[in-house]
């Protein structure tokens, strides 16, 4: 008797087998390859969520700066008041009728007047339009003996800055200017003048109430403030 169908019946079982495995392997193939666009996608939804997270953040900070700027300003307007009230009582005080009445007074034990004060090392400087942003916000009560302020800055005309200093209270802190902002380049495009737009100066934080200057010199020359403020120091208490 021939072999010939049985051993026909074996190929075909093994070919059968061959297909059932060659079809389980397509489905692991094509199971596998959805697994991994879903991957991809959650991954790419997730750094999507982490951008837009850190945009609002950034919106956040900033929307918080300009709050402590426009509070330090109506501040200064108050500030401001007192000064002309305080030069309202010099005029008074220079008047013939306190001049006459000062033996009166004297009667009455009236604190001899504070010496003036002294003249500041450096005059503050005029301002000029930047397009600026500090990274390190200077709206604050300063409690440590020094403080370090990091931003990026150009003149809105176009023109180079060679320098960055803070002048606070008439004592002026050099600072190093020229370092890179690709976020910003990126955001605001080129700037040929001011191609690293980045600075940071490091200042002393006295105790007390100051003034303090943020101040650019440009293409070598004059000096111009970028953002003024007054500041509040107090040192923690040890």
């Amino acid at each position: 008797m021939s072999s010939q169908p049985e051993d026909t019946a074996k190929q075909v079982a093994a070919l059968r087998a061959e297909l059932e495995a060659l079809r389980r392997r397509d489905a692991e193939f094509r199971a596998n390859m959805v697994q991994e666009f879903l991957d991809h996608g959650e991954r790419n939804t997730y750094v999507h969520v982490l951008h837009e997270e850190r945009a609002a953040l950034i919106k956040r900070e900033q929307e918080s700066f300009r709050d402590l700027e426009e509070l330090t300003r109506k501040l200064e307007a108050e500030g401001g008041k007192v000064a002309a009230l305080q030069a309202e009582l010099a005029r008074i005080k220079g008047s013939v009728a306190w001049m006459l009445s000062a033996p009166f007074r004297s009667l009455g034990g009236e604190p001899a007047a504070a010496p003036a004060g002294q003249t500041a090392a450096h005059a503050p400087v005029e301002g000029a339009p930047f397009t600026y942003y500090l990274h390190t916000s200077p709206f604050r009560i300063y409690r440590q003996k020094s403080f370090k302020l990091r931003g990026w800055a150009w003149p809105q005309d176009g023109r180079a800055v060679t320098a960055v200093r803070v002048n606070i209270g008439g004592r002026v802190f050099a600072g190093r200017h020229g370092i890179e902002e690709p976020e910003v380049i990126a955001r605001y495009g080129p700037q040929p003048a001011n191609p690293r737009p980045g600075f940071e100066v490091t200042f002393e934080t006295p105790p007390g109430r100051h003034s303090l200057s943020v101040e650019a010199q440009i293409e070598g020359k004059e000096w111009r403030w970028i953002m003024r403020t007054t500041v509040w120091c107090e040192p923690e208490a040890r």
